[in-house]
């Protein structure tokens, strides 16, 4: 995707946090705040070890082939920001580092003993290289303090510390894992409202702020709240609540029936047209809709297969039903819905060729979103950065090469 200014209605509107810049050292942890932050305007650097970021070898692979270009993973992750690379855990990176801090205003770390970025104190949570006015963001498993700050985790590990994996799942056997990255997201999101909140105090002191995943996760338990008021421990269930509510499959499509009222019942009945094998009285009761799993399941399953699940929403959400279509990954990339907000964009770039991307995880007008470049390459701002901005030259540039600094 080619480099272009916002536009709305034919007027170029600045970014709102196109006066910013951030050095981002990190990976899962930092990589969605950087992006954020990169989207809403601001000069993001991502800085790579010389070999390059574990992302770049995180599936999915275009095409299958593993190369340092071809992960879509990190294509997305890394939309918009600028990239170099630098091995910051030689000594000979501090005055590189020392010049690239002058010009920003945030360091955006994930702290990694794999990785120790040097200059960084992990007791004070400082870094020697940066200048007084220069924000620290640092997102880490299990935060900066604590017996646990320097055990290592995965989005799968944080998801089950922090509670949320537990009721996850069928009854029987082992919780099941959703999705990890989403907790490391939300991580990244936290921080980067920080980092704006902070953008708004320009004369205030370097802050230095600490995100847990661990704790993130554990903020957003909303059974924790029963917990501590009452000791109860969420058991895991398939369906919250007796039938109807749970997945169906339609003829069409999957749908999704969250009745968790006892007027549900009646709504869904009315929604089916009022089918005959399930106007027993006795199903009226919830406790016996409970009791009588098995065999509601058989009927409505029966009753379902042969509806639309487009048409029973549309007529379930007209008469108050709580339910939803439920999408696999192909539908939502054809939804109309998603198609005719311009939800997807379209990104280009070598290795990975074309492909759309999510866009905007939200709206304004006039737009406060910016879609400038693709992910970057490895080094490919190098020289723009070492050479052009910061005034060293291009046979420096090769002796770093050559010893491995870059």
């Amino acid at each position: 995707m080619t480099d272009m200014p916002d536009q709305v209605l034919g007027r170029e509107v600045p970014p709102p946090l196109g006066a910013f810049r951030i050095l981002e050292f990190g990976d899962r942890l930092t990589a969605y705040c950087g992006k954020v932050l990169a989207d809403l305007g601001a000069d993001v650097i991502q800085i790579e070890p010389p070999s390059g970021s574990a992302m770049r070898f995180s599936p999915p692979f275009r095409d299958g082939e593993v190369t340092k270009e071809s992960s879509l993973f990190f294509a997305y992750y890394h939309h918009n920001k600028r990239g170099i690379t630098l091995d910051w855990s030689s000594h000979k990176a501090l005055s590189i580092l020392e010049e690239l801090a002058r010009g920003a205003d945030v360091v955006l770390h994930s702290p990694d003993a794999r990785h120790p970025l040097i200059g960084f104190d992990p007791e004070s949570a400082s870094i020697c290289w940066k200048g007084d006015n220069v924000h620290s963001c640092f997102i880490t498993p299990f935060g900066l303090t604590g017996p646990l700050r320097n055990w290592r985790a995965t989005p799968f590990t944080s998801f089950a510390m922090s509670g949320l994996m537990h009721p996850v799942g069928p009854p029987e056997g082992p919780p099941i894992a959703q999705p990890g990255q989403q907790l490391y997201d939300e991580c990244g999101l936290h921080a980067a409202m920080m980092i704006q909140a902070l953008f708004l105090r320009p004369t205030s002191p370097a802050q230095i702020v600490d995100i847990s995943a661990h704790e993130v996760g554990w903020f957003n338990k909303i059974s924790l709240e029963r917990y501590g008021l009452k000791g109860r421990i969420a058991t895991r269930a398939t369906n919250f609540g007796p039938p109807p509510g749970g997945i169906w499959q339609c003829s069409d499509g999957l749908i999704d029936i969250a009745s968790h009222a006892p007027r549900h019942w009646d709504i869904f009945l009315k929604v089916l047209d009022e089918p005959e094998m399930l106007m027993d009285p006795l199903y009226q009761d919830r406790g016996m809709r409970v009791q009588l799993f098995d065999l509601l399941t058989t009927f409505i399953a029966e009753l379902l297969s042969t509806r639309s699940a487009k048409e029973l929403v549309e007529r379930g959400q007209a008469a108050g039903l709580p339910c939803a279509l439920m999408y696999t990954p192909s539908e939502f990339l054809e939804d109309i819905q998603a198609r005719e907000r311009g939800f997807f964009v379209e990104s280009s770039r070598e290795g990975t060729g074309e492909f759309d991307i999510p866009g905007r995880p939200f709206r304004a007008i006039p737009d406060l979103l910016s879609y400038r470049r693709s992910a970057p390459s490895l080094g490919e701002h190098n020289e723009a950065i070492y050479v052009n901005e910061l005034g060293h030259s291009r046979r420096e540039l090769a002796s770093w090469r050559t010893s491995g600094l870059i």
